[in-house]
């Protein structure tokens, strides 16, 4: 078997120019799938440049390479989810929360492959469906809070389109805050599967699709699968929703093996035996992009108690940025924190291709790339 270093999806898709090859026998591939990836694959790319700077607490010079910030960067994912739990802990009640998931059948789901605009409609639908069961429930006509996450895989990578929901066990009737802390499952799975069917049937899709759509009205008269969790706090909630943020389909530690023309997976699910699964490498990418979203579509929506109009919050830090070259040269906030102990770095300085000679840092790094055609630079900070 080939000898890989590690397996991982940045280099799956960069050795024997597995995506090179993928991209020129799909030419029907979108623009913002080809960005995404390649925004992946040039991550911390040392050509792009670097800020170098010293750390007086951790006493040691730090380089921080520009990153990419992409969708499918499992080194820029978990940089991202920090910054949305942050921002996540100031937004949340801190009351509990119920954890509720909503399925839609196997048969269904092909409607919505490659639709990103119908997949939308599956959080707007979730979101109607559990007030309408609230107001059941209660009898009064309330406004409930309720977090709605979208997760378009499962575990074998698959497309399987599912909802993640924390709701408020607070309701808001007539400017006063009463309890929701029963949701009964019955009730439930049959208004999301009718409520989720009505605005299927008004999106724009075929007749044949609809069609489709009105059938699984008898084919499952009990309901789509739901499942209502017990009670959450606040942390528990945001760990439970950060996880669809920015994730790829499937983590580097879940790669079994690679020999350049096959990849084994392995599958551990709680309904499911542990088993492996094997794809060829046109297979694993086409499996993987499919989940790729498109620019400003939002996985996570807020609904409610939680939306814009109804909580007027504090965001001081809302126009926080990812630091950039631009920022950093122009920008009036020139601070760059070192990434083990978050202090202000000193004496800092961005980098294009290399280090100049009189670095001594030089003399321990062996992965710099000379550019012929691009000019040397250094700006320091004043």
């Amino acid at each position: 078997m080939y000898d890989h270093p590690r397996y991982s999806i940045r280099n799956i898709l960069i050795d024997n120019r597995n995506w090179e090859i993928y991209k020129f026998n799909h030419p029907e591939l979108d623009k913002y799938i080809i960005k995404e990836i390649e925004k992946m694959l040039d991550c911390c790319n040392p050509a792009k440049g670097f800020f170098y700077g010293y750390c007086e607490n951790c006493k040691k010079e730090i380089i921080m390479h520009i990153k990419c910030n992409g969708k499918v960067c499992t080194r820029c994912g978990r940089q991202y989810v920090n910054k949305w739990v942050e921002k996540a802990k100031k937004k949340i009640f801190k009351e509990a929360h119920k954890l509720v998931s909503l399925t839609i059948p196997a048969d269904l789901r092909k409607i919505f492959i490659g639709r990103w605009d119908l997949l939308k409609i599956l959080h707007d639908s979730a979101y109607e469906a559990i007030e309408v069961t609230a107001c059941k429930t209660l009898r009064k006509k309330v406004k409930i809070g309720i977090l709605v996450g979208l997760q378009t895989y499962g575990q074998d990578m698959k497309f399987h389109p599912h909802l993640h929901c924390a709701v408020l066990k607070k309701v808001k009737y007539n400017e006063k805050i009463i309890d929701f802390t029963f949701i009964p499952s019955e009730f439930l799975r049959i208004t999301w599967r009718n409520i989720l069917i009505k605005n299927i049937c008004k999106a724009d899709i075929s007749y044949v699709e609809k069609e489709l759509a009105y059938s699984m009205i008898e084919k499952y008269p009990n309901g789509f699968v739901t499942n209502v969790e017990d009670s959450r706090n606040q942390d528990a909630v945001i760990k439970y929703l950060a996880r669809y943020m920015r994730h790829p389909a499937i983590s580097n530690s879940r790669i079994e093996s690679y020999d350049r023309k096959n990849i084994t997976i392995k599958v551990d699910n709680k309904k499911w035996d542990k088993f492996h699964k094997s794809f060829t490498i046109d297979e694993f990418i086409t499996s993987l992009i499919q989940h790729i979203s498109p620019k400003n579509f939002k996985i996570v929506r807020w609904y409610g108690l939680y939306s814009r109009r109804e909580v007027r919050l504090e965001r001081k830090n809302s126009r926080e940025r990812q630091e950039t070259i631009s920022l950093f040269l122009h920008g009036k906030r020139k601070i760059i924190k070192c990434p083990d102990c978050n202090n202000p770095l000193k004496n800092v300085e961005f980098f294009i291709s290399k280090p100049p000679d009189n670095k001594k840092l030089i003399g321990n790094i062996n992965y710099w790339i000379e550019l012929t055609n691009r000019s040397y630079a250094q700006w320091a900070l004043s």
